[in-house]
């Protein structure tokens, strides 16, 4: 969605909308930059909506129907591997929890007036009637936080940040056979509200559910990086196809820059000298582009035959003019 300020009011906000993309991308800590999640996108699903599917004769399914399908796709390839799925509330609802791979765990955000439920009661010998599928009700995530809660100092988004937490083994009302660890957070600094999580891996801590979700937002900076340097925001295609192929392709760029960054162009990084950036310690996806790129044109200047005296300096300026300009 893009929000235009020149037409919009006061009273009313001009938006446009554009494509929407379920994304499945693998979170990886590499060893040029520890302690640092990078998202690599690698499955892509185009939502329509009913009216555009019924116009392209297609079946619609809904945003957590894409994502249980690309789910299943990548958990049926590697069926004895345990994967760990962090999702926003969007896909983090009944519709994906309950349609989950044998071999996934989920982790995601709750509402904070959800209805939380203990286990199931063990059936007596001899009971009569059709067993309990829930136990009885506890305290939403809200009231939970007005009970007595701990406080812990979580080491996310890069900096130390203390909150009251508070946690338990629970389940919730639409998915009753589902184990959880929920977590109730208020955050003490920073002036944003309290929040809920909750994971499948109902043996976690809340420090490690509230760790999990925080790698979340690795898959924002690369939707960012793909759109302001690789094109993502820009396509002009009309064409079904080129629609379909325009952002994957742009995202998929995106993880294999990253991962040449990681292989190999991170013994080649030149950080540029910026007197007025003295706080930058670590290379940005703009710097792992334009190395790639000063790979790429030093390669083509190492190429050019030029002999002589002086042909040296001249591939020198060559290469560092085009460094500057990359």
């Amino acid at each position: 969605m893009h929000h235009d300020p020149l037409l919009s009011s006061r009273g009313k906000a001009v938006v446009n909308w554009g494509h929407s993309w379920v994304v499945l991308g693998v979170i990886v800590e590499l060893p040029f930059r520890p302690r640092h999640y990078y998202c690599l996108p690698i499955l892509f699903r185009l939502y329509l909506n009913k009216t555009k599917a019924a116009q392209h004769r297609r079946v619609h399914r809904t945003r957590p129907e894409l994502a249980v399908e690309m789910l299943a796709a990548l958990c049926s390839h590697r069926e004895k591997r345990r994967f760990h799925v962090v999702a926003d509330s969007a896909c983090g609802g009944q519709g994906v929890l309950n349609h989950l791979p044998t071999n996934c765990d989920l982790t995601s955000r709750l509402l904070m007036d959800a209805r939380l439920y203990d286990a199931p009661p063990e059936r007596k010998p001899g009971t009569k009637g059709r067993p309990r599928k829930r136990g009885d009700l506890l305290p939403a995530p809200a009231a939970m936080l007005d009970e007595r809660c701990r406080r812990v100092t979580f080491a996310i988004y890069g900096r130390s940040e203390k909150a009251h937490v508070a946690d338990c083994d629970a389940r919730v009302h639409k998915a009753p056979a589902s184990p959880l660890r929920v977590a109730a957070v208020e955050p003490l600094s920073g002036g944003r509200q309290s929040q809920a999580f909750y994971s499948t891996r109902h043996d976690a801590s809340a420090e490690q559910v509230i760790g999990w979700y925080a790698r979340r937002w690795s898959v924002e900076v690369a939707f960012h990086d793909s759109k302001q340097h690789l094109g993502f925001q820009e396509p002009q295609g009309w064409s079904r196809r080129a629609v379909e192929r325009t952002a994957p392709v742009a995202m998929l760029l995106y993880s294999l820059v990253v991962l040449w960054f990681a292989r190999e162009g991170h013994c080649r990084y030149q950080p540029l000298d910026s007197p007025w950036y003295v706080s930058k310690a670590e290379p940005s996806f703009a710097d792992m582009l334009a190395t790639l790129r000063r790979q790429s044109v030093r390669q083509k200047v190492s190429s050019l035959a030029l002999r002589g005296p002086g042909s040296r300096k001249i591939k020198q300026l060559l290469e560092s003019t085009l460094a500057i300009a990359a």
